[in-house]
């Protein structure tokens, strides 16, 4: 994928919060380099929920995303833009949490497994402080 695709974390915050810097802080290049499916499978092996469901679009970027989106909806599920889903930190870091434990476990599962640690550890600070706040959040693309 050559394409210079970064995941990071959008929290629920006006950026006049005073830690509006603090969630921005994740480089997330490598985790979304990292195989989709790979990933599905990580989770699923950590029994946590994938990482991908956390994803949700920012509004009028969509067009680009949307047939992506689809591929990734199961049966049956609607796809709404207009929808900017938040979720629960507590609930991502547990993602985040089980993924490193297993990448920790067998590094060899990935390409850049440091890299990918990385950006996964950054990502479990950013929502360890927003669950201390109990602010909720949501996994976004950067292009």
């Amino acid at each position: 994928n050559s394409m210079s695709i970064a995941y990071y974390i959008c929290a629920n915050v006006s950026e006049d919060d005073e830690d509006y810097e603090v969630f921005l802080d994740v480089s997330g290049k490598a985790i979304a380099d990292v195989d989709e499916d790979l990933l599905e499978r990580l989770a699923e092996q950590a029994n946590v929920m994938p990482l991908m469901s956390f994803f949700s679009i920012p509004e009028g970027e969509w067009d680009e995303y949307i047939e992506e989106v689809e591929d990734l909806l199961e049966e049956g599920e609607e796809f709404d833009p207009s929808e900017v889903t938040w979720f629960s930190a507590a609930e991502g870091l547990k993602t985040v949490s089980g993924l490193m434990a297993i990448i920790e476990k067998d590094p060899d599962v990935l390409e850049d497994a440091e890299a990918v640690l990385d950006d996964l550890q950054a990502m479990a600070r950013v929502l360890l402080h927003l669950s201390e706040r109990e602010i909720s959040w949501h996994l976004a693309i950067d292009i």
